[in-house]
């Protein structure tokens, strides 16, 4: 080889070397840019509960406005369709399919749900938490919305489901 060649050839490797290091400078202005995002967010956040404040209790679902009705409602029904029946219910015949369109359902299930939080924390409730909920919430709100006279009694008949409207005394 050359001088001329050794040069190039210096200057080739150089050159791979300064791209390298301008490659490494842009992801560590990416980084730098991501964590000030994150700083600028924690700051903005609310400030984090201590240990000893207790999270703020969820209202009973019709005590919601129509908006908060909604987001509680859709997670309501995640919760339910996702975790209550595969695991509790079931393809049982005497579950209604469009369980939310019963105003009852609605509130015992929300109950249940609220429930299920607060005695399902065993750090909370202590360990015979979950079993309290077994016993004093999940049983008698299924055998309630399963029962004859429960919501979901009209949506076993031949015609399928259908809401029962109740006649007001004053119509």
């Amino acid at each position: 080889m050359t001088y001329t060649d050794d040069r190039i050839a210096a200057e080739a490797g150089l050159t791979d070397r300064v791209a390298l290091l301008q490659n490494a400078m842009h992801k560590l202005g990416a980084d730098v840019i991501r964590l000030q995002t994150q700083l600028t967010d924690l700051a903005s956040a609310p400030a984090q509960r201590t240990e000893e404040e207790p999270p703020a209790a969820t209202p009973f679902i019709f005590n919601l406005s129509r908006d908060a009705y909604r987001g509680e409602l859709s997670a309501l029904v995640a919760w339910v369709d996702d975790f209550l029946v595969p695991v509790y219910v079931g393809p049982d015949p005497g579950w209604c399919p469009v369980w939310w369109e019963h105003h009852e359902a609605v509130g015992r299930l929300h109950a249940l749900r609220l429930a299920y939080q607060e005695l399902t924390d065993t750090a909370a409730a202590g360990g015979s938490g979950p079993g309290r909920w077994h016993r004093d919430h999940l049983d008698p709100t299924l055998d309630r919305l399963r029962a004859p006279g429960g919501p979901f009694a009209a949506c076993l008949s031949p015609a399928g489901h259908r809401i029962e409207r109740r006649q007001s005394r004053f119509a």
